[in-house]
């Protein structure tokens, strides 16, 4: 016999079949192309029971951002941390980005969209704002980590690159989704390889005399 479910459990369980829609549908129409009635029946449920559970499509898009984006930067910090050298760890990120505009360009076109939607928003911009600064936090933190282990020290502030990272796999994965074939697999890797062998030196390792 199938166990039944607590009311928290069913709750809980309708909000993430809605977000799971809500995906889907915020990343074929765009938020404003977007309806509740739309999201609520591709998720089998009521524009009452969209309603119930977010304060409406607003609440709803910020929530399921939240969500993929807290989930996308758990799986990027994976496949960096789990590496030992700069270059792998280089490389690493590198094969996650790349495979996910494989895998998951629904996912992307939200990202897309989420930017977009913010910006035009002067009480939404600062939501996303926060996002981008807990990636380039999230960044800085595994570049200095990875110059300190190795005993390199950094050419520039370790900011800096993680900006300058951020900035270049969005700009791939921009025109490798709308040009595949125009875009090699290996290019981020490649650019990310060399863009720390330029950022990193080897650390001092006397004092300097003084004149």
């Amino acid at each position: 016999m199938a166990t039944r479910l607590t009311r928290e459990q069913s709750k809980a369980a309708t909000r993430d079949k809605l977000l799971d829609a809500a995906r889907t549908v915020f990343a074929a129409r765009g938020f404003h192309g977007a309806s509740v009635e739309e999201i609520a029946a591709a998720a089998g449920y009521s524009t009452g029971a969209l309603y119930s559970n977010f304060g409406g499509k607003e609440d709803l898009f910020l929530v399921l951002m939240d969500r993929e984006l807290s989930r996308h930067a758990s799986e990027l910090n994976d496949a960096v941390a789990r590496r030992e050298t700069v270059s792998e760890k280089a490389l690493g990120g590198a094969d996650y980005w790349m495979a996910l505009i494989e895998r998951e360009r629904e996912l992307l076109l939200l990202f897309m969209e989420f930017w977009a939607y913010g910006v035009r928003d002067p009480n939404i911009r600062p939501h996303v704002a926060a996002h981008f600064a807990e990636t380039r936090r999230m960044l800085t933190c595994l570049v200095a980590e990875s110059a300190r282990e190795l005993g390199i020290d950094l050419a520039i502030p370790a900011e800096h690159v993680a900006i300058a990272i951020d900035a270049i796999a969005d700009g791939i994965m921009r025109q490798k989704l709308a040009d595949p074939d125009a875009i090699p697999d290996d290019l981020l890797g490649t650019i990310l390889s060399r863009l720390f062998t330029s950022a990193m030196q080897p650390a001092h390792t006397g004092t300097h005399s003084e004149r």
